[in-house]
């Protein structure tokens, strides 16, 4: 089979520290300890160059419920580990990747946990991971990031008369384990809010039971939502979403659903499931987004479709080749430039979201009889997370009690990270690169203007 259908790029190597981490086997311990395990769990370490990140870890050991840091650029685990009040159903890194949220749905709560890595002036700040707080509220499901913001979804409870609740959450807010504004919603239902920028766009359900039909849109008013209308079209059985800079889709039971924005003004057209080549009980019913991207990516089972929203058009990606695999789980970059797909027999695919050419493929990327069936009982049996920079690809392997590490760009297996704990959900959390760019900039212009004065 092909590995590599593009002329890959070459960055910078790990750090020398990682390196040797992944050579080496069962040299961390770890314990219950608060992480860190210093005298001063805040002391400051300052740094003027970047830090490549760190690992949160939830084990699959006991109840689940222990959190791990695994340093990248210490190349360790830290010691000791964070205990969770409950196991928690994912783990999702904040929009500025400063903060992970562990929802636990049962319980009816996120707790949060402050990664410890973020700028501070000209220099970045190191800290021992920590949790922050906890949010409230009935059954939270979806979490949904666009740009600087994130809507953190909760079902309700229909059976006890409480309705859904929307929290529009950012790193700042986070910081103080609060939100900018919440907006409890007319009915309970498992929906989905995207937020886009002081609009929110929120699912709705006129039923008594089932999935929303219906997408309503609110203003921000300080710390609440007003809702100031509806979308035009339905969208029945309504499940996942994606917003970029123009356009939000959602999934529906008949098709998709692609709003626009103009400003205040939205629109809406409906793309039917015979269009999109779909029959039967076939549906798109999750998306992969990114606010620079142009296209959506569609899932609709193992079928993969690309969606341009600007006329509606919609294909499928052949990202099998043909062979008899099905999707485990898939993933952005955090620059929506690659997308990432393993496959159930531990193959690993990058495609350029450019052209969607492909950008390499990992064959036994990792091994699928070493992969735990997740704890649920369902969905992934390998947890993924892309981060760092240059960009990495981070696999959970349960069986061999490692995290096996892929460099995107260059599309080869770097090594594996060594545990002592067998891994489930996985976050990446660091510096998400804005302050650098930025301050960049900042010098650039600087220099522009001194040179035209002078």
């Amino acid at each position: 089979m092909q590995r590599m259908m593009n002329k890959l790029k070459h960055n910078a190597a790990l750090p020398l520290s990682l390196m040797i981490a992944m050579a080496m086997t069962g040299c961390n311990e770890t314990g219950t300890s608060p992480l860190g395990g210093g005298e001063d769990d805040h002391d400051h370490e300052h740094g003027s160059s970047a830090h490549p990140g760190r690992l949160v870890i939830a084990s699959r050991d006991g109840a689940g419920d222990q959190l791990y840091v695994f340093d990248l650029e210490e190349g360790a685990l830290l010691p000791g580990s964070l205990a969770l009040d409950n196991a928690p159903s994912g783990l999702y890194t904040s929009p500025g990747k400063r903060f992970v949220l562990a929802p636990q749905r049962a319980a009816n709560q996120v707790q949060i946990v402050d990664g410890g890595l973020y700028y501070h002036d000209d220099h970045v700040d190191e800290v021992s991971p920590r949790f922050t707080g906890t949010l409230s509220g009935p059954a939270p499901t979806h979490y949904r990031v666009h740009g600087e913001q994130a809507a953190l979804f909760y079902d309700g409870d229909a059976g006890s008369a409480i309705m859904a609740e929307v929290e529009l959450l950012t790193d700042e807010s986070l910081e103080n384990a609060g939100s900018v504004a919440s907006q409890t919603l007319a009915s309970a239902h498992h929906g989905v809010a995207e937020p886009r920028g002081d609009v929110l766009l929120a699912t709705f359900r006129t039923a008594a039971s089932g999935l929303p039909e219906k997408v309503d849109i609110y203003h921000q008013h300080n710390d609440h939502y007003h809702q100031e209308g509806t979308v035009s079209l339905d969208c029945p059985g309504l499940h996942g979403a994606g917003s970029n800079e123009d356009y939000s889709v959602f999934g529906c039971s008949d098709g998709i659903l692609i709003v626009h924005q103009d400003g205040e003004t939205f629109t809406a057209q409906h793309v039917d499931n015979a269009t999109i080549g779909l029959s039967g009980s076939e549906r798109i019913g999750s998306f992969d987004s990114h606010h620079e991207m142009a296209h959506f990516v569609g899932y609709a089972g193992d079928r993969i479709f690309i969606v341009h929203p600007d006329d509606g058009d919609v294909e499928e990606l052949d990202w099998t080749e043909g062979a008899a695999v099905s999707l485990d789980t898939h993933s952005l970059d955090p620059h929506g430039e690659h997308l990432v797909l393993l496959d159930d027999a531990g193959d690993l695919r990058i495609f350029d979201t450019a052209d969607w050419s492909e950008h390499a493929h990992l064959e036994d990327a990792i091994d699928p009889a070493s992969a735990a069936p997740p704890a649920t009982g369902h969905g992934s049996r390998v947890s993924m997370t892309v981060a760092g920079e240059p960009a990495h690809v981070f696999m959970s392997n349960a069986g061999n009690q490692s995290i096996v590490v892929v460099h995107l760009e260059e599309g080869s297996v770097e090594g594996a990270l060594p545990l002592s704990f067998p891994p489930a959900a996985l976050a990446w959390v660091g510096l998400d690169g804005e302050h650098e760019e930025h301050a960049h900039e900042d010098e650039e212009d600087h220099d522009h203007e001194h040179d035209h004065d002078h």
